[in-house]
């Protein structure tokens, strides 16, 4: 990798002729850029990102989301700040800092007031423009969006080498078939150019024999002069290498269709080598058909897309572990509401899908404000997570334990009928009175209900649920009520639970 070579003004001119010995100002738009641009923009969650390359007097994007022009002059660009130091150039409030209070992309549109640019370099290390991220209100990027910035204008970095290499390549390959054609009139020619090539240059016969190659092949095999002239793959290399080249030789002789073939070698110091082989027939001037050869090496291409594909999975990775936290509730180790709703909402689809049973537990803390206020909140927070673990512990492989906020709980209980679900409540009741309380003992009340055909909402089965829990609440606490049952037993001659739900709301839990 190359040193990092920041922007000045006494290396603007060397900076600028790496910009355009890219050949990459103007030209269209590329996926692979696009697709980098729009993974910034997802992570750091902006509405505007933008890869830039800084010109001698405009800022152009080769890729972009969210800005409608292709390029600003460079002297409203922040870009042109960030290429000064080789970090994260952050500008979390534009019209707070001096530099860019009165900038016309901050006064006027797209009113820029966020920005984060990190450099991304061309294959000699120069600074050539940013990745950058951009909102039109103020903001901070965390740890982990910083880090992904970094990883992802790495990524820019190796696109840009790689793009580089391929027009390399490309062009060698073009000037090698231009070669190809010179070599028809005159063998002497095509031989001095193939000499003085800049790549790795070989000829073999039909028997495999090389009859020629250049300086560059001698250095990469470290051997001297023509010792190799007249040896075959088999004379030179291990066998599996030599099966390899010697079965590709012959399909593009045989065909008589050039072909681009990925290689690898063993030199003579046992040093493995990749190389992109563009192999060739032609005709030589006494009508002998031979294979000619040019190779670019791709060993530090391979390495490098190995380290980005790596740092593509860590950076997966920890999103997935960030999505797991995002749902789990930070006292008790249980799921948190939200996580408890995307399981609510697809096993109640699955179990009306298939004519499945499907249960719901609300518990709440007995008295929990009088706990707080008798104690203080760091004995009320124990105690939510201690009633966590007995509520873990006590449930179903399948089923769902949940802090849905405060001191209310919720379990889900997949594939449970009516009867079972009211089992495992007094169960839960009974693991609560008995646990080894600080102060003085703890109690719930638990509500449940299960899912009936007429249910097309699972908010139905959790308000259901939770008025059972309210009616267990007036019925002295420290009870399971089931919301079928209390409603088969007390519909005569008693309050309806709506109504004792709204009435419970006056008395203290």
């Amino acid at each position: 990798m190359s040193e990092f070579i920041c922007a000045t003004s006494q290396n603007e001119k060397e900076r600028l002729a790496a910009l355009r010995a890219l050949e990459i100002l103007d030209t269209n738009p590329e996926p692979e850029f696009d697709e980098l641009v729009g993974l910034a923009s997802a992570i750091c969650e902006t509405p505007m990102s933008v890869i830039s390359l800084l010109d001698s007097d405009r800022q152009w994007f080769k890729a972009q989301v969210g800005m409608k022009d292709r390029e600003t002059p460079r002297a409203v660009a922040f870009c042109d700040h960030a290429i000064r130091q080789p970090e994260l150039f952050i500008v979390e409030d534009a019209r707070q800092d001096e530099r860019f209070a009165v900038n016309p992309l901050v006064t006027g549109g797209p009113f820029l007031r966020f920005y984060a640019g990190i450099p991304v370099t061309g294959p000699d290390g120069h600074a050539l423009g940013t990745l950058c991220v951009l909102d039109s209100k103020p903001r901070t990027l965390t740890a982990g969006q910083k880090a992904a910035l970094r990883i992802l204008a790495s990524q820019v970095n190796a696109k840009l080498e790689l793009r580089d290499q391929r027009r390399k390549l490309e062009e060698a390959l073009r000037v090698a078939e231009e070669a190809q054609r010179k070599a028809r009139e005159s063998e002497a020619r095509f031989r001095t150019f193939m000499d003085h090539a800049p790549l790795i240059s070989f000829v073999k016969n039909e028997r495999g024999e090389l009859l020629y190659y250049n300086q560059q092949f001698a250095e990469a095999f470290k051997i001297d002069g023509d010792s190799w002239l007249g040896k075959t793959a088999f004379d030179l290399f291990p066998e599996k290498y030599a099966e390899s080249y010697q079965r590709d030789d012959q399909e593009v002789l045989r065909s008589g269709v050039a072909r681009v073939i990925e290689e690898s070698s063993q030199n003579t110091l046992g040093e493995i080598n990749h190389w992109r082989s563009h192999k060739f027939r032609y005709v030589s001037v006494d009508g002998e058909n031979l294979l000619g050869g040019v190779s670019v090496e791709i060993t530090a291409e391979l390495e490098r897309d190995q380290n980005l594909t790596r740092s593509q999975q860590e950076l997966e990775e920890a999103n997935l572990r960030l999505a797991t936290l995002v749902r789990m509730d930070a006292l008790t180790g249980l799921h948190n509401r939200r996580g408890f709703d995307e399981r609510l909402h697809a096993e109640f689809q699955r179990a009306r899908r298939n004519g499945r049973d499907l249960s719901l537990l609300v518990l709440d803390v007995d008295n929990f404000k009088h706990r707080n206020d008798a104690y203080d909140h760091a004995e009320g927070d124990e105690t939510l997570k201690r009633l966590g673990g007995i509520l873990k512990t006590s449930v179903r492989a399948g089923d769902l334990v949940a802090r849905y906020g405060g001191e209310e709980f919720v379990a889900l209980l997949p594939e449970t009928k009516e009867a079972e679900a009211i089992l495992l409540a007094e169960r839960l009741l009974s693991a609560v009175r008995s646990h080894g309380w600080n102060r003085e003992p703890v109690t719930v009340s638990i509500g449940a209900a299960s899912l009936h055909p007429a249910m097309r909402d699972e908010n139905r089965l959790l308000a259901l649920a939770d008025e059972a829990m309210y009616a267990a609440k007036q019925n002295g606490k420290d009870k399971a009520v089931n919301y079928g049952a209390y409603l088969r037993q007390f519909t005569t001659g008693l309050p309806s639970l709506t109504e004792a739900s709204k009435a419970s709301n006056s008395v203290s839990a």
